[in-house]
């Protein structure tokens, strides 16, 4: 499922020393691994509910940095995914306007005592296994595509426990997944919220398969608002993306939570990840959620490749912009979503029209690097960086192609690692987990146009990484090599020796 705020939302452009975000600055996100961060496109960890306290979270060293960074609009604090998209894109339609809705309510120069904001995304608990997706995401993605083990449940007593005193502070919470309603622990969550800040804003993004006596009975204690994640108003388009759903039935179901959020006074939309699977159908989804009184906000998908329109070849992607031109016609009344199709006809015609290396499309970007840049790289210095790292001296290899699939990957890294090549490159971490133990941790220490540096905890093993972009003499980069070193964490030795 789609994060809820990964919309466009058109604002002026900042100027340089403005504030480049204020999520940071009012915003704690849960993510079903216990990782807590400011939301879901940062880099830097906050914390781990497996060891930090929510307070101590709020209160840390990182938080007030990544604030303090964002409040003069610096991005390197881990923010550097938007950096590039706001350097690519512009900032109008890029993720941080999603919290410009907190300009005038906080100075995000001072330090708040409570944040404002949670976004709870925790627990991966679903039943479908949408295309766009992964198994952090969905459990029945991590069981049946991806054959990893289940996430476990990390939030107990202890979570909860201390929730309670900053629920009456917040003004506004989102409940992600997953899917929320099959997710136990948001259920103890409007339990508390119920009993202590029965006023709080909640909004559910949900995929509306749900509909049963216990969502009923959630429903009538707690006011909700709604986000429908739909990909599709066919059946055909609908069962290709959203794998294990019938539409139809959900398609009762929104009607039936509409009608709930509406008695409530809540609002309800459509968070809609509009990729080349569904683009054919744009037209008519808009009008028929015009026709529900629903608008619609769309997911930007950047990656699995096959599921962006960014990452087309550039004809496709022009063939995709004419044939939306051509269908203007058809969106002629659009009232409540016309601002929406104007701004995705405007993004892919910018994307159609731009130079090679200059918007995220294939032939154009890889991974996150620019394939066009302004030399040869030396892969040599950075892999040899990292064998002192090592504990046995072992730097692996494992090389991602523009499609985001492996093209080869070092047989020592893992029992997984003949059966790598062709696959999606978000096995790697399936792959690495097999051999170290479940990933609990991940920051970016150094970002650069060629190379990027990066820590991990697998087990209880420390990573580090580099991503190196693999450029010819003319500066053009179709690969990127991932290079891997790992190390027992300390005090792993003195225990088991």
């Amino acid at each position: 499922m789609q994060s809820p705020d990964a919309r466009v939302v058109p604002v002026n452009v900042r100027r340089p020393g403005d504030v480049g975000c204020y999520a940071a600055a009012v915003q704690l996100r849960f993510s079903p691994n216990g990782v807590v961060m400011a939301c879901c496109r940062s880099l830097l960890p906050l914390g781990n509910v497996h060891t930090d306290g929510l307070r101590s979270m709020w209160d840390g060293a990182a938080r007030r940095r990544q604030a303090a960074h964002l409040a003069r609009g610096d991005f390197s604090a881990g923010c550097q995914q938007c950096e590039g998209e706001i350097r690519l894109e512009g900032r109008p339609a890029s993720y941080p306007t999603n919290y410009d809705m907190w300009e005038g309510r906080v100075d995000a120069s001072q330090v708040l005592e409570w944040p404002r904001r949670m976004e709870f995304n925790l627990s991966n608990a679903c039943n479908l296994q949408c295309i766009q997706c992964d198994g952090e995401s969905s459990s029945a993605i991590r069981v049946h595509r991806e054959g990893r083990p289940p996430i476990p449940q990390v939030y107990g007593d202890e979570f909860f426990d201390e929730l309670r005193a900053f629920l009456p502070h917040l003004d506004e919470v989102v409940f992600g997944g997953g899917e929320p309603f099959l997710g136990p622990e948001n259920f103890r969550v409007w339990d508390l919220m119920a009993e202590l800040a029965p006023g709080l804003d909640c909004t559910v993004v949900t995929n509306a398969t749900q509909w049963t006596r216990r969502v009923q009975d959630v429903l009538a204690r707690v006011p909700m608002a709604f986000v429908f994640s739909l990909d599709g108003i066919s059946p055909q388009t609908y069962a290709e993306i959203r794998q294990g759903a019938d539409l139809g039935q959900v398609l009762e179901n929104v009607d039936r939570y509409a009608a709930v959020a509406r008695a409530n006074g809540g609002p309800v939309s459509v968070n809609h990840c509009l990729m080349p699977q569904n683009v054919h159908e744009f037209p008519q989804f808009l009008v028929w959620a015009e026709s529900k009184g629903f608008p619609v906000d769309i997911s930007l998908v950047r990656s699995p490749a096959w599921c962006s329109i960014g990452r087309l070849p550039a004809q496709e992607v022009r063939r995709i912009r004419d044939d939306l031109v051509a269908r203007s016609d058809e969106v002629a009344g659009l009232v409540l979503n016309r601002a929406t199709w104007d701004a995705e006809l405007a993004r892919i015609s910018a994307w159609a029209d731009a130079p090679d290396g200059e918007v995220p499309g294939s032939g154009q970007t890889v991974m996150f690097f620019r394939c066009l840049g302004e030399g040869p790289v030396d892969p040599a210095p950075v892999r040899a960086e990292l064998r002192p790292f090592a504990s046995d001296g072992t730097v692996h290899e494992v090389v991602v192609g523009s499609d985001d699939l492996v093209r080869h990957c070092d047989e020592t890294l893992s029992p997984d690692a003949p059966f790598l090549p062709g696959q999606p490159v978000t096995m790697l971490t399936r792959a690495v987990e097999r051999r170290y133990g479940a990933m609990t941790g991940f920051e970016v220490l150094a970002n650069g146009d060629d190379v990027v540096r990066a820590t991990a905890m697998f087990g209880d093993h420390e990573a580090r990484l580099s991503y190196v972009a693999r450029r010819d003499d003319r500066g053009w980069a179709d690969d990127v090599s991932i290079f891997l070193a790992f190390r027992p964490a300390a005090g792993t030795l003195a225990a088991t020796g």
